[in-house]
């Protein structure tokens, strides 16, 4: 008997570690698949959020308020005129291999994130510092006269091209973390994109977690990172992410307890969950909208490309999408926008479009090729593209086929620009017009309309030399003006950020960044899902 109790006993403490094991473990759905993380590749939310914890800048954004606060930089200083920023490192901080992070690191990051072979598409962010473009463009060859330095192994010195009162908060996106550049050329080159650095068994990394297995189409695991400075201080052991899920299969795990935050919600369910308590939500500095290809016929017409504006109806878009709290977007800067106004530039017009149709050679839509709208497999994209479907064919009397791909091809194909109009959509890196804007220059990675306006780049260059913010917002205001005249962009909707978050989970906070690093968040110390 006494020996049955004994094996009971061990039994039950064999459970309680197993759930004790599983209760430290956070799960996390993710409705775009995962394809890098690499800190100069990463571009959605998802692929972001798990760079920026196996790597760590200078700074890092606070989980509430988004304000910089310190990372591997411990303290910094700034010069009168704003034009020079010095970063003082951590002593304690190592790469997960034992290396120590040095000021060296970062300007190597920034040589590499600056490679036209890489292709960054943050090549843009990094243009701030002095000559950064120039090397960029291949204008200078001297990476030595770009405004970085490494004043030390611990003293990290920053010269701007211009002053910018936004330069600390852009610091914390993850594009601006270091890399152990000799770990990567232990595999080839560290500019080429098929190094195989990043697979979980090369990665060295700087930050909260360490990648401990991945492979395409399945969960990711991360592990806490016991080399890292604040390891005390991070609270769950691992971290599962499932990627490629839709919104109806999150929802099921969410409720059966398998996911603790979910990407996204099923709109039809918004209301549910705010009575539940699950739901939590935010305004978002983050546009929805189309890509036109404005080089591929019939998009080449701006005459073509502004009847299929006005012939989409943002409200019935705004109220599909958010459940009748209309976001409507006449826009491609949302409202909220630091020291910015925005503003309504066109208004739903079906006569208007119906008219530029016609003078563009296709009188009540007769003759209008075939053409495609381009989406990653998504229910809420699904929804929108086929409302916009219709709309077409009412208002244009034009037939538009839809065709929706897995997020690796989808993303692929938008950037070798295979579409006719592609799925576009943008959250704010920092909080200022021109991460918006940007998207739209002649010379911008990310702008995947090769729309190209020697009068926009101009205006926007300008900007920087504005003397106060009131100058810079005319600015930036009027180069808005005359990208949306000129259309490479359907704008659709204004974002709101909708996840599902369980009661045990603490730490995790709305923000209109949707920015949530993994490092913050903990577990109350006794919940269930109620």
């Amino acid at each position: 008997m006494k020996c049955l109790e004994k094996i009971f006993l061990v039994f039950i403490v064999f459970l309680a570690g197993c759930f004790e094991k599983e209760r430290n473990t956070l799960h996390i759905g993710s409705s775009a698949g995962i394809s890098t993380f690499d800190p100069h590749l990463a571009t959605t939310l998802p692929e972001g959020m798990i760079t920026s914890s196996i790597f760590e800048g200078l700074l890092v954004p606070h989980p509430e308020t988004l304000e910089p606060i310190p990372g591997v930089a411990e303290s910094y200083v700034i010069s009168n005129d704003k034009m020079e920023y010095t970063f003082f490192l951590r002593s304690d901080a190592k790469w997960s291999n034992g290396d120590p992070v040095s000021a060296e690191d970062f300007v190597c990051a920034i040589r590499r994130g600056l490679s036209p072979i890489l292709g960054s598409p943050w090549a843009e962010l990094f243009f701030v510092l002095k000559n950064a473009k120039r090397y960029y463009k291949n204008e200078i060859v001297n990476f030595s006269e770009v405004g970085i330095k490494a004043l030390d192994a611990q003293t990290l010195h920053c010269t701007l091209a211009a002053p910018i009162d936004y330069f600390l908060s852009l610091v914390t996106h993850w594009a601006w973390s270091p890399v152990n550049i000799r770990a990567i050329e232990r595999f080839g080159n560290p500019c080429e994109r098929n190094n195989l650095w990043l697979k979980s068994e090369n990665i060295v990394g700087n930050g909260a977690y360490i990648l401990k297995s991945f492979n395409i189409g399945d969960k990711i695991v991360l592990q806490k990172n016991p080399k890292y400075w604040a390891k005390e201080n991070v609270a769950i052991k691992n971290v599962h992410i499932i990627p490629g899920i839709n919104p109806d299969t999150e929802e099921n795990m969410f409720i059966t307890g398998q996911l603790d935050i979910t990407d996204n919600v099923p709109v039809d369910k918004i209301d549910f969950y705010r009575k539940k308590g699950h739901l939590k939500s935010s305004t978002s500095l983050g546009s929805s909208f189309y890509w036109f290809n404005c080089k591929r016929q019939p998009f080449d017409d701006v005459r073509v490309r502004k009847a299929f504006n006005l012939a989409i109806d943002r409200e019935a878009i705004g109220k599909l999408r958010n459940r009748g709290t209309g976001f409507e977007a006449y826009a491609l800067v949302p409202p909220g926008t630091m020291n910015y106004d925005s503003s309504n530039f066109f208004e739903h017009d079906i006569k208007q479009a119906q008219k530029l149709l016609a003078e563009a050679g296709y009188p009540n839509g007769e003759g209008f090729p075939e053409i495609t709208i381009l989406y990653n497999i998504n229910d809420n994209w699904k929804m929108i593209s086929e409302a916009v479907q219709e709309m077409l064919r009412v208002n244009l009397h034009i037939h538009v086929k839809l065709q929706s791909t897995e997020w690796g091809v989808f993303l692929n194909e938008r950037r070798r620009h295979c579409f006719d109009i592609c799925r576009g959509g943008w959250i704010g890196d920092y909080n200022d017009a021109t991460t918006f804007l940007n998207l739209c220059l002649s010379d911008d990675n990310n702008n995947h309309s090769q729309w190209a306006n020697d009068a926009y780049d101009t205006t926007i260059l300008s900007a920087g030399k504005a003397k106060d913010f009131s100058e810079r917002k005319e600015i930036l205001n009027k180069a808005e003006a005359l990208m949306i005249n000129e259309v490479p962009i359907i704008p659709l909707y204004f974002d709101s950020i909708y996840h599902l978050v369980s009661n045990r989970v603490k730490g995790w906070y709305p923000n209109i960044l949707d920015w949530h690093l993994l490092k913050f968040i903990h577990f109350a110390a006794a919940s269930k899902l109620n």
